[in-house]
């Protein structure tokens, strides 16, 4: 009878200690829950300390995205100059009162000789990626890395009235036979991205002096040609992936809508097009309601906009579309360091991104750059496909 009673306690005591075990299971699972909904509470990108009650949202101008930031830091007089958050703790102060937090000053470019490097090397990609259309200035041109209070300066000096911004600066001077020097100004301490889409803005409007006539200045508008460097400085982005910065462009104001209208063009006829109505176009802007007006130029060849309206939108197409198929245009660069350029756009070996063509964009990578072909493979092509120059 004993036996009995001591199995049966044995019996009961595993039971429960099996309910026991379930419970606690069951207590550390929804202790769990809580544990995952607390490590996702919104902390202030300031302070780093919990928000417990309103905040505030801020557009980080630097990376993109909104952030929340607390009442106290909301508060600070300090902004950061190049994302516009409040700073708090460590930061920089340059000479010229910018400040600077602590993130975005590790990724800016503060030496002079490094800056004008990154430029150089922009100018010698714009004149490999674009050579079929334009080829940009280099011997006369003289750069510098300027503060802020220098920038500001120029907008009071005769001859940078047509180019100051925020960021840069442009004067170019005419001397003899038809030849131009070029000043560029940038700004200092730039993140390497913005400084870049900046460069390309600055040499586009050293460009546009040497190549359009003083009769087309005169009427082209000033934010039309602003329109022209930020569209270069959107495609050199595009080329290097920085969709923040291709954001930045499309979105500012500074145009006057003209990136819209000249970025809708490019992409339906073709950068040629552009930068020929750029050059002898009839009218002084883009309306992007109206964008075959780009194909208006004088002297031109272009039909009225009535008999065109008569002919087949498949017909009007491939009288301005790309290239049909893919081409490799150049190779240039080392035998260390190779640069591919197809279609209209530069690549590196194991480089992937977009190319123009016919009537739209396609993705590639470009695998291998040879002395005289590339191995490429389209987006969701298990082929590969080697393209070769063409002997001239």
């Amino acid at each position: 009878m004993t036996t009995n009673l001591l199995e049966i306690n044995k019996i009961g005591t595993a039971q429960l200690r099996a309910r026991l075990w379930l419970g606690m299971v069951l207590v550390c699972f929804l202790l769990g829950g809580f544990c995952t909904v607390r490590a996702e509470v919104m902390k202030c990108v300031v302070c780093d300390k919990i928000i417990l009650e309103n905040y505030y949202i801020f557009k980080d101008k630097s990376l993109g995205g909104e952030k929340k930031v607390c009442k106290e830091c909301e508060k600070l007089e300090a902004k950061c100059f190049l994302c516009s958050l409040p700073v708090r703790g460590s930061h920089e102060t340059l000479k010229d009162g910018r400040v600077i937090c602590a993130r975005d000053y590790r990724e800016g470019v503060h030496e002079d000789t490094e800056a004008k490097k990154i430029c150089e090397e922009v100018r010698d990609e714009l004149n490999r990626a674009f050579s079929r259309f334009m080829t940009y200035p280099g011997q006369n041109v003289v750069l510098a890395t300027v503060d802020k209070y220098h920038l500001e300066s120029l907008f009071k000096t005769t001859g940078y009235d047509h180019c100051v911004s925020i960021f840069g600066a442009t004067q170019s001077n005419p001397l003899a036979n038809d030849t131009y020097m070029h000043s560029i100004s940038i700004l200092s301490d730039l993140k390497k991205p913005r400084l870049m889409a900046v460069c390309v803005h600055e040499y586009t409007h050293a460009w546009f002096s040497e190549n359009v006539s003083k009769q087309r200045r005169a009427v082209i508008s000033q934010e039309t040609v602003e329109g022209l460097c930020e569209l270069m400085a959107y495609k050199f982005m595009e080329n290097h992936r920085e969709t923040y910065e291709m954001e930045v462009i499309k979105s500012s104001d500074y145009t006057k809508g003209q990136i819209t209208a000249l970025l809708e063009a490019e992409n339906r006829y073709g950068l040629n097009m552009v930068l020929e109505w750029m050059k002898s176009g009839e009218d002084a802007k883009l309306d992007v309601n109206n964008l075959d007006r780009v194909r208006f130029v004088a002297g031109g060849q272009s039909r009225p906009v009535q008999a065109m309206a008569a002919i087949p939108v498949a017909q009007q197409v491939a009288v301005v579309a790309a290239p049909t198929a893919l081409m490799l245009k150049g190779i240039s660069g080392s035998s260390q360091r190779r640069f591919a350029l197809i279609n209209d756009s530069t690549f590196e070996a194991m480089e992937k991104g977009k190319v123009r063509l016919g009537q739209t964009n396609v993705s590639l990578r470009c695998l291998e750059i040879r002395p005289g072909s590339v191995v490429v493979q389209l987006d969701g092509a298990s082929e590969k496909k080697e393209l070769f120059l063409r002997v001239q």
